[in-house]
């Protein structure tokens, strides 16, 4: 006897609606009550800025009658929330929004992953890329020359905003790049880092554009580089660590984007990929995004699941090399 949990057996009846009985009719039928997004980090940090504007686009258009909302979950490195986005029903109404630190990163490193990232999900577009802004204290090192002297000669520490995060990753792929050594010392998100940063407590932060370019306008931290392939034109004084430092392979992006549970029928999935994608394509939303030194994309699921899988394979390196392993 074959005995189904009610949440395969949920996937099952539901994978039916959407491919061979109706498909076009469920879609219409669908949503009937508000999209819910689960953010698998604190307020404030940039995946949680960026759902928020989409969200509130999309609000106004496709979903205007139900609305979708956003809802923080963090915690374990964003394995928390993304739990929950694979356990819930895949009927379109309970999304997460995935970061390369819980779809890509946290397979690489974490020993015992509560979802499996490749089969659990649903990718339904991709929104955003980003690279890290290598940060120092105001009255730090003036520039990469310098910092990679002081760091070299060991004793430094950084902070990131958790074991696992793209900050703390691209701040190793950084080390190992240069033949450097560095304390880790994990907080929970980005705020609490930034802040000891600032106080003195920190030798350096890798963190998003989103985050650091306002401490930065503000003078109350320095930037070196960014780990781009170009200078960002809102940091145009700010190299690239291949043009500061040699390191021509040094290359980190955050990036983010909607997934939907493993079984979402295909009609939905397409109709949330054309509701966000509108919503993405809106100036007002991109400029807001560029604001920010970050791309604004509108990429399908095959191209999403194609940029997971090779990330995948980037950071199971970085982490082999640096023996780094979350258990």
């Amino acid at each position: 006897m074959i005995t189904l949990s009610r949440r395969n057996a949920a996937r099952l009846l539901l994978g039916a609606a959407g491919i061979t009985v109706a498909p076009r009719a469920f879609a219409q039928a669908w949503p009937s009550r508000p999209v819910r997004i689960i953010v698998p980090f604190p307020p404030g940090q940039a995946n949680d800025i960026f759902c928020r504007l989409l969200a509130d686009k999309a609000s106004e258009g496709r979903f205007r009658a139900n609305r979708v909302v956003t809802e923080n979950r963090p915690g374990a490195g964003g394995t928390i929330g993304m739990q929950a986005v694979a356990r819930a029903a895949p009927d379109g109404y309970t999304l997460g929004f995935g970061s390369l630190a819980s779809l890509a990163i946290n397979p690489a490193i974490m020993r015992n992953m509560p979802y499996d990232a490749d089969r659990d999900f649903a990718p339904v577009i991709r929104v955003f890329q980003a690279p890290l802004v290598l940060l120092v204290p105001k009255d730090g090192p003036r520039d990469v020359a310098e910092f990679v002297r002081k760091l070299r000669a060991g004793g430094m520490n950084y902070g990131s905003s958790g074991p696992g995060s793209t900050q703390h990753m691209g701040s190793e792929l950084f080390l190992q790049g240069i033949g450097a050594q560095a304390q880790h010392i994990p907080y929970r998100g980005s705020g609490p880092a930034l802040t000891d940063l600032m106080a003195g407590s920190l030798g350096f932060v890798m963190e998003s554009t989103a985050s650091a370019i306002p401490l930065v306008r503000d003078g109350q931290l320095r930037a070196l580089a960014v780990t781009d392939t170009a200078r960002r034109p809102q940091l145009p004084d700010v190299p690239t660590l291949a043009e500061a430092a040699g390191l021509q392979d040094v290359t980190t992006f955050g990036s983010g984007g909607i997934v939907a549970p493993a079984g979402t029928p295909p009609a939905v999935i397409e109709t949330l990929h054309q509701a966000f994608g509108e919503a993405m394509r809106d100036p007002a939303v991109r400029a807001r995004f560029e604001e920010q030194a970050t791309t604004p994309l509108a990429e399908g699921p095959a191209e999403f699941a194609a940029f997971l899988k090779a990330e995948q394979a980037k950071w199971k390196a970085v982490a082999e090399r640096g023996k780094i392993v979350i258990e």
